[in-house]
Parts: C-alpha cells; structure tokens; sequence
C-alpha cells in the first residue's frame, strides 16, 4: 500500500512540475543569462546544473550563472539547467546519465518548506531510489541550510537522502560553517569528510565580471536598504512592527547625508515601502526582480553602503566590492560574517538597541569605506582560492 501511495505522490509532484513549467518560458527554468561582455565557445565537459531557476527573486537570478562561471574558470563547460524542483523521473534520470557531470548548487536549498515533498524532504525533487540510479559523478556547490529559527525540523527522509547522497558525491560544498555544522549533524561520522565549504560565488563577483564592477563614485553617498519578508513571524517574533519602524527612523537619520534607494530582490520586499513612507524617508526604487542578472551586479556596485536583510542582500554587494551592514534575521547571515571573520558588518534585528547600534554601525563603515572595500578585496582573495580548488576537484572527476 505505501509503495502505491507513494508512487501516486510521485506523479502528483511531476504533474504539478509540468504545469508550472507551462507557465514559464525555457529561459528562467533552465538557463542562466551570460553576463560577460563575451561568452566563451563550449568546449568542456557536459555538465548537468540542478539550481533554483527564477527571474523572481534577484538572488535566484544571478546564483546559477556565477555557479557556471566560478567552475569554468578560462574555460567553458556544456551545461544543462535542470529546475530543483524538477522531478527525477525516468526520463530525466536517463537524460542526465548521458551527461559527464551533476552539480548540485548553489542556493539555499536545504529548506523544507520551499518544495515540500516525500521524496527528498529538501528542495531537490530526487528520490534515493533515483539518486542511486544517477550513474556519473555528483557534487553540491555552494549550497546553504536555510532551515529558519524555530521552523519545524526536516522530516525523517531528509536524513536518509542525505545519508545517500553523501555517500555517493565527490563532495557536499556549502556555503557557511553553519550549514556545515547542521549538515553533519544529520550525517555518520564517517562521511563528515565528504563536507567541505564552498563560499556562495556571488561573494565573488568583482573577480568574475570586473567590467560591471566598476561604478563611478557618487558625488553624495549611496546607502541601498533591502528587507526580506518571507516567514517574517520567524525572523522578527512578536515586535516585527516595532523593530521595522525602528529601521525606517533609522533610514530617515542617514537620508540627511545620504541618498537612500530600496532594492526590492522581490515583489514581497515592497512591505518595507509604507515603513519608510510613514517615517518620511524620501527614496528611489529600484525593483530587482524580472531584469537581467547583468544589471543585479551593476545596482550593488553603486552604492556606498548596502544595508540587506537577505542573504543574497549582503553577499552581492560585497562580491561587487561594496560595503556592507547586514540586518540580522536568520542564522545565515550571521555565518557569512563570522566565515570571513567580520561579525561586526551585522546587527542583531532583535536587539533592544538595534537602533542605536545601526545608526553607529552605518556611520562608521561610511567614514571609513575605502579601507573596508580593500578589506573586501583581501578576503575575496582566500574564497577564490577555495572556489577553484573545489572548482577542479570536481572537473577532475569527469
């Protein structure tokens, strides 16, 4: 009878995959826009890439292309987009037996919530009957436990597909010492050295398109804000009303020096604006949804402060060489800051004085930009360092 239950589970997750993808065209759910001045002639391996495909959110957009382009390095690979959220049927399992490689990443795809389903119990729609049928060489890069404070643990099958995929990947790269920890906490002992980290190659994008990083400086300061709303209930409890009014007075201090401009990553990201309009805190909008990923990485190389609430909020603007205050809503962004060993680019959102501390925070960083951007530039250094190491152990592989 289960085996019957979830078979028609199954096909119930592939119909509803096929329905979405009617709905959207080939270009978001499958490939990632170049974003050089030039795109080099395929001439690499044949390579499947499993990642959130989406024009929606400014995160998503960029995260595969920059994925593509820290792997290929002076080359240039065949790659195949495969949605996460794709099922590994038959048919694709077969298709993606024919290629040389899969990678796995990036993006926060250890999340039960996104994609919730029986097969994986995180966001890729592969069973361990499927992922054990998957006969070329596997490995994640780049991707995140985004599981939010006090959200429900994953269910029972998480461990289990993790067990295998572990097992059978060249390497499981994430992108901070604290998805390090949680994963390995699901995992033997055993194959704890299968878990290695994997920066986000967005924190890398100065280094992989120089052209678009190189904005004029403005003559009055720009400080771009961005906030996050998704599952607001678990990021900022019971005061969210109080604590986003705090950071709308705070914007309001810093716009009399500063030109201030919102950076929506998404349409939600627009629930901040009446904060702001009630604070009386004049703004530019500038929505980075539905555009080319090309003009992400040019809008974060502009300002001289990004203040981001999201992940993908403080890890663009300082792959573009821009400084950085993060607004502290979920664990991930607090292990970027303590990976790179600069807790204090963060300020606790629940803090009884977090106004204080981010008018104070904010101040500094603008009085002493030019010596934060070469220390930006030292650490992307080391996370290159890293990328390509990975980047040729797994092309070693193929």
């Amino acid at each position: 009878m289960k085996h019957l239950i979830d078979k028609a589970l199954t096909r119930a997750y592939w119909l509803k995959q096929r329905t979405s993808y009617s709905l959207f065209p080939g270009r978001i759910c499958q490939d990632a826009p170049p974003l050089g001045t030039e795109d080099k002639p395929p001439t690499g391996k044949r390579i499947g890439h499993v990642a959130m495909y989406s024009d929606g959110n400014a995160g998503d957009t960029l995260l595969p292309r920059t994925v593509r382009d820290a792997v290929d390095g002076d080359f240039s690979n065949h790659w195949k987009g495969i949605h996460a959220h794709r099922v590994v049927n038959k048919r694709l399992r077969e298709e993606i037996n024919q290629l040389d490689g899969l990678l796995i990443g990036g993006g926060g795809l250890f999340l039960r919530d996104t994609n919730p389903n029986h097969l994986s119990g995180w966001q890729w729609s592969c069973s361990v009957d499927a992922l054990k049928r998957i006969e070329i060489p596997i490995a994640l890069f780049s991707v995140g436990y985004n599981r939010f404070r006090g959200q429900p643990d994953f269910k029972p099958i998480f461990r289990k597909h993790l067990e295998a995929l572990a097992s059978k990947s060249v390497f499981i790269g994430l992108r901070n010492s604290g998805s390090i920890n949680a994963v390995k906490s699901y995992l033997p002992e055993h194959l704890h050295e299968k878990i290695r980290y994997q920066p986000c190659p967005t924190t890398l994008c100065n280094m992989l398109y120089p052209d678009l990083c190189n904005a004029e400086p403005q003559q009055k300061p720009l400080i771009a804000l961005n906030c996050a709303f998704d599952r607001i209930e678990l990021r900022l409890g019971k005061r969210t009303e109080a604590i986003l009014e705090e950071l709308a007075n705070t914007m309001k201090v810093l716009s009399e020096s500063c030109t201030i401009a919102y950076y929506a990553h998404a349409r939600s990201d627009h629930q901040m604006l009446s904060y702001l309009e009630k604070a009386g805190v004049p703004y530019q909008l500038e929505n980075l949804f539905h555009i080319h990923p090309r003009k992400v990485v040019e809008a974060y190389s502009r300002p001289a402060l990004v203040i981001g609430m999201r992940g993908h909020a403080q890890m663009i603007p300082f792959g573009c060489g821009t400084p950085i205050l993060s607004l502290v809503s979920h664990d991930k962004i607090q292990w970027f800051l303590d990976d790179i060993e600069r807790p204090e680019w963060g300020i606790e959102m629940i803090a009884p004085a977090f106004k204080d501390q981010l008018l104070a925070s904010a101040q500094e960083i603008l009085d002493g930009q030019e010596t934060v951007r070469m220390d930006i530039e030292s650490i992307q250094n080391g996370l290159m360092a890293t990328t390509q190491k990975n980047a040729l152990d797994f092309l070693g592989h193929l």
